[in-house]
């Protein structure tokens, strides 16, 4: 396609729009006037206590998430240290990130973190 080429709108597929669903139409005032109101129920209190529920429970879910989760950690290497370490996972056809995470538990378990 060329820059002096347009595009009509007609050229791109849409969605169609969501309809909406009509609520009653023909209500009278007379009918609003007349109606009793509404006790006071307790149902704020319910949705209060399940919301807050709900927090918690969301809550729960990030903390097992984030369990299991890995973390990355960025090393700058010079070009030689980077070359031997891909040499090496060539040679023992091993990943460079399974190398670096097998020698960084080396390290701490023989300085004991």
């Amino acid at each position: 396609m060329s820059r002096r080429e347009n595009l009509s709108l007609d050229e791109f597929a849409t969605a169609p729009r969501k309809q909406i669903a009509a609520g009653p139409v023909n209500v009278r005032q007379q009918d609003i006037a007349t109606r009793s109101p509404e006790p006071p129920s307790s149902k704020p209190e319910v949705e209060i206590d399940i919301r807050q529920e709900a927090r918690k429970a969301l809550r729960r879910v990030k903390r097992e998430r984030v369990k299991g989760e890995n973390f990355f950690v960025n090393v700058s290497l010079d070009r030689q240290t980077k070359r031997r370490l891909k040499l090496a996972s060539f040679n023992t056809e091993t990943s460079m990130q399974a190398i670096i995470e097998a020698a960084i538990v080396r390290y701490l378990d023989e300085i004991g973190a």
